[in-house]
């Protein structure tokens, strides 16, 4: 979170591009969030929805995982495909905003408060997040421990800079 914004000005990224590539590399939502509004305010609206986007993704392939799952047994087939859908609480809901946003023109003060609230409490959650990291135990375990972590960053960062530079 506190890198990517430096590096993507460095490498010149415009604030759409910057949002892409911090929104698609870093894995937790309050950190994508604020890195991107760390770059600037387009660029965390842009790191915002791509986010979002990942998660709705993920959304679905939860629910498609889930369904899967359910098929074994001769309970679960008599099941209607609604109950078999076990999507955490958090996506329904983001999916629900989604599509009440989508049809439904929401006042401009709402609009406001709800940003401001939201920039607050992904405050809340960063802090909270660096507050719970225990880089101790990571650095106990040793380098072959931190090996996975590492490259799985830098994968992730180099396919969305490649993305960002590339398609953007």
């Amino acid at each position: 979170m506190s890198f990517y914004p430096i590096i993507a000005q460095q490498i010149g990224l415009d604030d759409r591009q910057a949002g892409f590539l911090i929104g698609a590399s870093i894995h937790d939502v309050a950190q994508a969030i604020g890195g991107g509004y760390t770059y600037s305010d387009e660029a965390g609206s842009y790191a915002t929805i791509v986010k979002l986007a990942r998660v709705a993704l993920l959304a679905t392939f939860v629910a498609l995982v889930s369904i899967i799952l359910a098929q074994s047994g001769a309970q679960a087939k008599r099941m209607p495909i609604w109950r078999k859908i076990a999507l955490p609480w958090f996506i329904a809901a983001f999916l629900i905003v989604v599509a009440a946003n989508s049809v439904m023109e929401v006042p401009a003060e709402v609009t406001n408060t709800s940003l401001t609230a939201s920039k607050a409490l992904l405050l809340l959650a960063v802090t909270a997040t660096a507050m719970r990291s225990r880089l101790d135990l990571l650095m106990q375990m040793g380098w072959r421990a931190l090996m996975p972590v590492l490259g799985a960053t830098f994968a992730s960062f180099a396919a969305a800079l490649l993305f960002s530079t590339i398609v953007l």
